[in-house]
């Protein structure tokens, strides 16, 4: 029984994820009919408008899913996956096809029947890539592929870009647990495949190439970077291990140099060994193979490989370089092929061995019971201080190294950089005094402040989208998601600017103390959307901002004022949005200002003069963090945007890729509002709206907050908001 269905007696649905189809994707569909098929699940993965009539009817039997933005081929095919799950009770087994033709009919019921008569086997629909009609790039690109899979994983598979799949439905929970949204997740699939002990089974079918495939989605670097992220993560680990290796070993010389004297240099290599290898097993085991296995079962078998590698690494460079007769330069070159081979071997035993999710099978009842190991309360208490003490410890000396290869070594851009994220965050602004002098400090914020305006002329301004833009817009806003390598942002268009205004936290500052967090202030004023305001006095930056600092506006009224200069930004009673450097209350009146904050000095980033567009660029580094900014079109078009930062797949963004984003989508006026923790956008239910999987989202992003809030308490309070009222 499978999902409470019978498993012969059950459907076998087709899975087409398609992306600006062509009438070969209705063919496709007409084909599978004809041999038996009659469930079909399709997904639309935000396709152009005039590629959407390709799409089949829904009819009875056949289900289109839409998505509103292209994410790619792993994130379609899990939102296949999940609505089986949750509203297809007579699913037995799931076929995934391509709409583009190449997957014959026949093919794919050739690969069903061996679906149902081997019901715990996923079935692989594999191409011969030997006959002389296959494009050379497809050749060279799946055998490459699989002799990567062969070497280093131990994985023997034909085609391992196959999109012909087929899967019993029980898989179907642990296929939308797998992590990749493009190309990259049918090879994930494998690679879990292999590591948990699932079996496989290839079906031979044609080989269809229509025009070379020059439809193909497929984009050769980018996909292929994300293909091969298993090897280059495990490649990036041994890159970590190895800075921490040399780090620890120089913080230890200095620190033990006056207690072992000759023996300094032997003890900080055992030292620095055993840091940097835990953290090389730390990573391995939670990124690069993303093991479930526990770690008592993983570390004693990743030490009984490191340990013996070392020795084997040792031997063989040492009788190698003896046989030869080697000098320095020989010995070191050996020593590079052997530790090189080495270390594909090390890749390859880890996946099949020290992190593999394979079952094992459980012992005998009585035989567990003879041998558990009773547990006093001393025993919890000493185990757990030595695992909190040890990874307090790991992570002390892993974050100083870190910081002090960093504010001495070879890359100033990368020092200053750091030091400008970590000056731009108020609980981390004392950091940089920990390493450098205040001079080096000031002098590297000084230089961050620089700027180098660039003037474009209007009629060469970016061009932005016709009144089709608004066409599929909700709540007459659009939402859109941004992919850089380095920053994740979120851009909401609010097409009416009348709709934006200031929220503030109380109607008294004078008294007030404490803010309001963006959840209570959108029920305040019953907004839809809302990104944080202005800047704030936040003594000891515990995030109770009580009071705004500066000029503040809200609803036409001037609400705070307390003679600071500061950066203005706010709408006058005409909805046009103004930014400018400093602003008194006699202008603001003047300009007839109705909603307006405050922030530090120079966060203006575009302006409109004339007939230029004048873009004020930082002149040098300015740092990356979680930022914030607002903006309009010349049509009057409200552009908010936030990025998120402080993680891993998002470093955040610089105030330059800022500037770039919002001239991207025509503003003509711009500014920088508060960052770091207070960088928040929240737009009520945005994930149904847009098709969001909530089970990747926090509790935050649950309740309405559309990045990735990145601090270690709740959202701060602060006094002031950019709300955006009901149409």
């Amino acid at each position: 029984m499978i999902l409470g269905v019978n498993f012969v007696e059950g459907k076998v649905y087709i899975v087409i994820p398609s992306l600006d189809p062509d009438e070969k994707l209705q063919k496709t569909v007409e084909g599978l009919r004809e041999v038996g098929f009659d469930r079909f699940l399709l997904v639309d993965d935000g396709s152009n408008k005039k590629n959407r009539k390709f799409f089949p009817p829904e009819e009875e039997g056949l289900t289109l899913l839409r998505l509103s933005q292209n994410r790619g081929k792993g994130a379609a095919l899990k939102t296949a996956f999940r609505h089986l799950i949750h509203n297809c009770d007579d699913v037995a087994g799931v076929i995934t096809v391509d709409g583009d033709g190449q997957h014959l009919p026949k093919d794919v019921l050739a690969c069903k029947e061996e679906l149902l008569s081997n019901e715990d086997t996923v079935i692989l629909g594999c191409r011969d890539f030997s006959l002389p009609d296959v494009p050379a790039r497809s050749r060279f690109g799946n055998k490459s592929t699989s002799l990567v899979f062969k070497l280093l994983c131990g994985i023997n598979i034909s085609d391992t870009q196959t999109g012909l799949r087929a899967f019993p439905a029980s898989m179907l929970p642990l296929l939308i647990k797998i992590e990749g949204s493009r190309f990259e997740y049918e090879t994930n699939m494998l690679l879990k495949f292999g590591q948990k002990g699932i079996k496989w089974k290839e079906v031979k079918i044609d080989t269809v190439y229509i025009e070379e495939n020059k439809t193909s989605h497929f984009h050769p670097i980018k996909d292929s970077i994300r293909i091969y992220k298993f090897v280059l993560s495990y490649f990036i680990s041994s890159i970590v291990s190895f800075v921490t290796d040399i780090a620890a070993f120089y913080i230890l010389c200095r620190l033990l140099s006056s207690l072992l004297l000759g023996f300094t240099e032997a003890a900080s290599t055992a030292l620095a060994r055993v840091i940097s290898s835990f953290v090389n097993y730390s990573i391995n085991r939670k990124k690069v193979f993303k093991s479930e296995a526990k770690a008592k079962d993983t570390l004693l078998k990743y030490y009984a490989l490191a340990v013996p590698q070392m020795l084997i690494s040792a031997g063989l460079v040492t009788m190698l370089s003896a046989l030869l007769s080697t000098g320095a330069g020989g010995s070191t070159l050996i020593k590079i092929v052997v530790d090189t081979i080495l270390f594909f071997l090390s890749y390859r035993i880890q996946r099949l061995w020290v992190f593999s999710d394979k079952k094992t099978e459980k012992k005998p009842k009585k035989y567990a019971e003879e041998k558990k190991e009773k547990l006093t309360a001393g025993k919890i208490v000493k185990r757990s201080l030595l695992s909190v003490g040890t990874a307090i410890g790991m992570v002390l000396v892993t974050v100083i190294s870190a910081c002090i290869v960093i504010c001495y070594g070879p890359s100033e851009s990368l020092r200053d950089m750091l030091v400008i994220s970590a000056k731009q965050a108020s609980a981390t602004k004392w950091v940089p005094g920990l390493f450098l002098s205040k001079e080096t400090v000031d002098n590297i914020m000084e230089n961050s402040q620089k700027l180098n305006t660039d003037s474009i002329d209007s009629s060469d301004y970016t061009e932005v989208a016709d009144q089709d833009e608004w066409e599929d817009a909700i709540d007459g806003m659009k939402l859109i998601f941004i992919r850089e390598p380095k920053y994740k942002a979120y851009l909401l268009l609010v097409k009416d600017p009348a709709r934006v205004t200031v929220g503030v936290s109380s109607e008294s500052f004078k008294s007030a103390t404490e803010g309001k967090r963006i959840f209570d202030m959108v029920a305040k004023y019953n907004a839809v959307a809302a990104i944080n305001g202005g800047e704030f006095l936040d003594a000891g930056g515990v995030g109770n901002g009580a009071r705004p600092m500066g000029l503040t506006y809200s609803g036409g009224k001037m609400v705070w004022s307390d003679g600071l200069k500061r950066t203005f930004i706010g709408f006058d009673k005409n909805n046009r949005l103004i930014c400018r450097e400093s602003m008194t209350q006699k202008e603001a009146e003047a300009l007839g200002i109705r909603d307006a904050v405050s922030f530090q000095n120079g966060n203006v980033l575009i302006t409109q003069n004339g007939d230029k567009i004048d873009l004020h660029y930082g002149d040098l580094n300015t740092g990356t963090a979680q930022r914030t900014a607002i903006g309009q079109r010349a049509d009057g078009t409200v552009i908010m945007l936030v990025t998120d930062g402080r993680c891993a797949d998002s470093i955040g963004a610089s105030r330059n890729d800022v500037i770039d984003i919002m001239s991207k989508y025509g503003a003509v006026n711009a500014g920088m509002l508060d960052g770091g923790s207070s960088a928040m956008l929240y737009y009520r239910d945005y994930f149904n709206k847009y098709t969001v999987n909530t089970d990747e989202l926090d509790e935050y992003q649950k309740r309405g907050l559309v990045n990735r809030y990145k601090a270690f308490t709740n959202p701060r309070r602060i006094p002031t908001y950019f709300i955006i009222t009901g149409e």
